[in-house]
């Protein structure tokens, strides 16, 4: 892969990650450049992440309501880490590199719920359980998120309507961000995932993009007024999120 294209798909994995606010470290996009650019593989790359920390998988079965360790607010995960840094960082580079692997893979698909599933699983699966699976518990992050007794109906309505409308093909640019924007934010309402959410939409309407031959490059945003953006939207104004969109989104 060219050096220029390489470079662009590293903007985008840091920009994703730091909107969640994880750090993107050297490691992580040393890792994610080899896969990049083919020298390894994303399985390769991640098994040498899990042996720099010295770790292994020891998952013993845990059900809690809430997904996480008892009196702790740190997720159940395959390494039984109950350390938060030590998580996030072993989390940013594992991901990093599975963003890296979706985004060389590029495959043609039909953007459904089952999709964007698919793409949390691929993101988190060398983690959490819970990856891939539909959350059965409320999430509240400064709003409340889709109540997990509807998660199904109303993604029902929102990817059946994405289809209806072609998945957002051969639009001008206006129309297209105007439509993006209220499908980003009515997937972010959803937030149909225990965590994880914002970076499997991201990596969702990257490959919408594409696919309706439009990119997102965010090499020249700022990730808190994006954050910021994405929350205004989910009060019902949208003006924020077009406005960013306006310039982020160019011609492939």
């Amino acid at each position: 892969m060219k050096e220029t294209l390489i470079l662009k798909h590293l903007d985008f994995i840091n920009f994703v990650q730091q909107t969640e606010g994880y750090r993107v470290t050297e490691k992580a996009e040393h890792f994610a450049r080899l896969v990049l650019d083919e020298d390894l593989s994303a399985d390769e790359a991640i098994a040498s992440i899990i042996e720099s920390y010295g770790l292994q998988k020891k998952y013993e079965e845990i059900h809690t309501a809430d997904g996480l360790y008892p009196d702790t607010d740190v997720y159940i995960n395959y390494f039984d880490l109950k350390d938060q840094d030590m998580l996030d960082d072993v989390e940013s580079e594992i991901v990093s590199v599975r963003m890296a692997q979706l985004i060389l893979e590029n495959k043609k698909t039909t953007f459904d719920f089952d999709h964007l599933k698919r793409i949390h699983k691929a993101l988190f699966a060398d983690i959490y359980p819970f990856a891939g699976k539909v959350r059965q518990m409320s999430v509240t992050k400064r709003t409340v998120f889709c109540l997990p007794q509807y998660i199904d109906s109303m993604a029902s309505q929102i990817f059946e309507k994405l289809k209806e409308e072609r998945y957002l093909h051969d639009q001008e640019h206006e129309e297209f961000v105007d439509n993006l924007a209220y499908y980003m934010a009515e997937i972010h309402a959803l937030h149909p995932f225990l965590d994880g959410n914002t970076r499997t939409m991201r990596l969702f309407f990257l490959e919408l993009c594409n696919e309706a031959n439009w990119d997102l490059d965010f090499s020249d945003s700022d990730s808190s007024r994006f954050l910021e953006a994405d929350i205004a939207s989910l009060e019902g104004d949208y003006q924020p999120l077009i406005t960013i969109l306006l310039d982020v989104v160019v011609p492939l």
